[in-house]
């Protein structure tokens, strides 16, 4: 089976990198993906914390907490990688993106998000594919529809619209929802466009 590393990023934090990843590996394994890895490359390691409080069969996590162990770790994946990236260091973000085969860029409607989603887009070599996930979302409200609006003046893909009731943002004690691992599915759809 070829391999295929799908990275999760943003230079800003806070935004559902964390959320976005292990989603993304859970639909992933859904999907009957085998193996499924994935990359802790945040300092922080929250991905791999919450997975060890609430493990989900078929995945395997590695921690690679820089530059070096991250882009080792994306070295050796066998099947689908996905990489959970640390807010705010570019350096280690490009160096990461550089081995991409598409990027999910997790951002929140409003307004201070778009600067940050920009240059991390920037980051992104025009080969790779690329969309942009609205995590956190409070369906039917004018700031989601402004940032839907904007994104698609930008011309920028929007691969989903997570509603904010979906989330691990309480932490390891909460497990995955139903509608968040069918709403990641949309996501996962559209990163393997272009697998083969």
């Amino acid at each position: 089976m070829p391999f295929m590393n799908i990275i999760v990023t943003s230079l800003k934090g806070g935004v559902g990198k964390t959320t976005s990843s292990i989603y993304l590996s859970a639909a992933a394994v859904e999907r009957g993906y085998d193996p499924v890895t994935l990359i802790d490359a945040d300092p922080q390691a929250s991905s791999a914390e919450w997975l060890e409080t609430w493990p989900v069969p078929g995945i395997t996590v590695v921690e690679a907490p820089s530059e070096r162990t991250a882009t080792r770790a994306m070295g050796r994946v066998e099947g689908l990688g996905i990489v959970d990236t640390p807010p705010g260091n570019e350096r280690i973000a490009q160096s990461i993106i550089a081995l991409a085969d598409a990027v999910v860029i997790p951002t929140r409607a409003g307004g201070v998000e778009y600067s940050r989603v920009i240059a991390t887009l920037d980051l992104i070599p025009t080969r790779i594919p690329r969309g942009v996930v609205i995590c956190a979302a409070r369906l039917g409200t004018n700031d989601l529809e402004a940032a839907i609006t904007w994104w698609k003046e930008q011309k920028i893909e929007i691969w989903g619209v997570i509603p904010e009731r979906v989330g691990i943002a309480a932490g390891p004690e909460r497990r995955l929802s139903r509608e968040g691992v069918e709403g990641y599915d949309s996501v996962l759809h559209q990163a393997l466009r272009g697998w083969r």
